[in-house]
C-alpha cells in the first residue's frame, strides 16, 4: 500500500526522533514540527504515539527479517553465514538504534504482544531453527545457542551504548562508529573460534 506525502514526512519525523530520543523521549509535537505539520494532522495519521512507534517498530524490525535469511542459503559455508549475518545485523541497527532498547523494554512488558509485532514483521523462530537444523546438521540445543550468542553479541553495544559511550569512549561518538565498523570485522572471528571449541 504506497504511502502519501504527509504520512512518509511523519514516518521519516518519528523514525528521526525514536532514534535519537526513544519513544518515551520523543513528543508528539516534536514529531509533528519535525515533520512540518501541524499536531491535529499528525493525530489524524497516527492516533497515539504508541500506534506511530508500533509503525515504527514494524518497519523497522522487518528490515531485520532478511538478514536472518542469510543464516538459511544452505549455498553458503557457517563461516560466510556469520560474517554476513553479522555484518548486515549491525547495520540495521546502526539505523535502528531504538530497536535493542524497544525490543528489552517490551520482553519484560508484555513478551507476547511483542512476539505478536515480530510475527507480523515476518519473523518465525521455528523455520529459522529447522533450516539451520537441517543446513549444519547440529543439535537444536546448540543452534538455539549460537543463535541467541550472535544476536546477544551483535544487540550490546546498541542497547548499552551510553555507558559504553561514557566508559570506553569518552563520549566521542566517532570513536564508537569506528568500534562497531571494527566490531563486524572481528565478532564473526570470535563467534567463529568459540565453535572450534
Amino acid at each position: 500500500m504506497p504511502k502519501n506525502l504527509t504520512e512518509q514526512k511523519i514516518l521519516d519525523a518519528a523514525h528521526k526522533l525514536f532514534t535519537h530520543k526513544g519513544m518515551n523521549g520523543a513528543r508528539m509535537q516534536e514529531i509533528a514540527d519535525e515533520a512540518g505539520i501541524n499536531k491535529a494532522l499528525l493525530h489524524y495519521y497516527f492516533r497515539s504515539k504508541d500506534k506511530l512507534f508500533e509503525r515504527i517498530f514494524i518497519e523497522s524490525f522487518s528490515q531485520l527479517v532478511p538478514k536472518l535469511n542469510i543464516l538459511l542459503d544452505n549455498k553458503k559455508t557457517l563461516d560466510e553465514k556469520i560474517k554476513m549475518f553479522v555484518n548486515e545485523y549491525i547495520i540495521v541497527l546502526q539505523h535502528n538504534s531504538f530497536l535493542p532498547l524497544f525490543i528489552l523494554q517490551e520482553i519484560q512488558r508484555d513478551p507476547e504482544n511483542l512476539y505478536e509485532k515480530l510475527s507480523s514483521a515476518g519473523f518465525d523462530s521455528k523455520v529459522i531453527l529447522n533450516n539451520l537444523q537441517t543446513g549444519m546438521d547440529l543439535p537444536v540445543l546448540q543452534i538455539k545457542n549460537l543463535m541467541i550468542n550472535i544476536i546477544g553479541l551483535c544487540v550490546f553495544p546498541f542497547a548499552a551504548k551510553p555507558l559504553l559511550n561514557h566508559v570506553f569512549f569518552d563520549n566521542d561518538e566517532e570513536a564508537y562508529c569506528d568500534f562497531l565498523e571494527e566490531r563486524k570485522k572481528s565478532l564473526p572471528e570470535f563467534i567463529l573460534n568459540c565453535l572450534k571449541y
